[in-house]
């Protein structure tokens, strides 16, 4: 039985496997987090591992909530290198909060977005700042408009170089449960690492690179039932029933976790788009 999950790096552990041709995976570690980037660099690696080819880092630290500043400046700060890499100059950034803000696991792109320093209106915008414009989509339940058709919509409009998602995730293991935080480069589908994908995002729908950040919220239980019990646990996975592919468990720090993961994104955010910003103007923003 497969446990969700919308990290990359978890999906190389479960597949217990060497690095199959295609895929490479390089390791840092830092003082306060460990960052993965794993890239798959071809078709073959991209059917081995069941991914599209890209980019994915994944910044492993201690439960966000519980960082000081210096952990948060590092993790940030890092996120925000990685991302000028991947935005690789460009300066009319779309940023797109997914989820629904009133569920509190579902809330870190809204939350995220309302960080984030909105450059696209000022006249006469300095050149070391980007053009930035922000929002959050509400879900499709509770607007009846998909995320991917408002994004679409949004792209049309704004005609932005690149997009930049942020969406909550889902892990398959308690050691990454509002620890981590993954970026890649090939968009995401809302809703896929809890089984309800919706429509997928990403720049083979809309035509321009899209970046995805998130931070996983929520955990299966199947996956606390391997945490506990080992790899004897799908016998009792059957006691779940009916809800053993729809139960899924969020720890109760979940409004500090996500009010923590939202700032070190949204500070990454600011970092990345614009150059040299002072740590005043960007915590304005912040808090």
């Amino acid at each position: 039985m497969k446990i969700p999950s919308d990290l990359m790096i978890e999906q190389l552990e479960m597949a217990q496997m060497t690095l199959p041709k295609g895929i490479r995976n390089e390791v840092k570690e830092l003082q306060y987090c460990t960052v993965s980037e794993v890239t798959v660099e071809d078709e073959e690696g991209a059917q081995a591992i069941g991914r599209e080819i890209g980019r994915y880092i994944t910044i492993d630290t201690e439960k966000t909530y519980e960082i000081g500043e210096p952990a948060f400046e590092e993790i940030a700060g890092e996120l925000a290198g990685k991302l000028q890499t991947l935005l690789e100059g460009r300066r009319r950034i779309l940023v797109i909060g997914i989820g629904n803000p009133n569920i509190t696991p579902d809330s870190l792109g809204a939350k995220a977005v309302e960080r984030v320093m909105v450059t696209r209106p000022l006249e006469d915008l300095p050149a070391r700042y980007a053009a930035v414009s922000a929002i959050a989509a509400p879900v499709f339940g509770v607007s009846g408009v998909e995320s991917g058709e408002l994004v679409e919509g949004l792209v049309k409009q704004t005609a932005p170089d690149a997009v930049v998602l942020v969406d909550a995730l889902a892990t398959g293991s308690l050691a990454r449960l509002c620890k981590t935080i993954q970026l890649a480069n090939v968009g995401l589908t809302p809703g896929g690492g809890v089984d309800n994908a919706r429509q997928e995002i990403s720049a083979r729908t809309l035509g321009v690179p899209v970046l995805s950040i998130g931070m996983p919220t929520v955990v299966d239980c199947r996956a606390l039932l391997h945490h506990v019990l080992g790899e004897d646990w799908e016998p009792y996975g059957e006691k779940l029933h009916p809800y053993e592919e729809s139960l899924i468990a969020t720890p109760r720090q979940m409004e500090l976790a996500t009010d923590m993961g939202a700032k070190i994104i949204a500070f990454a955010l600011n970092k990345a788009f614009h150059a040299n910003p002072s740590t005043e103007e960007i915590l304005k923003y912040l808090y």
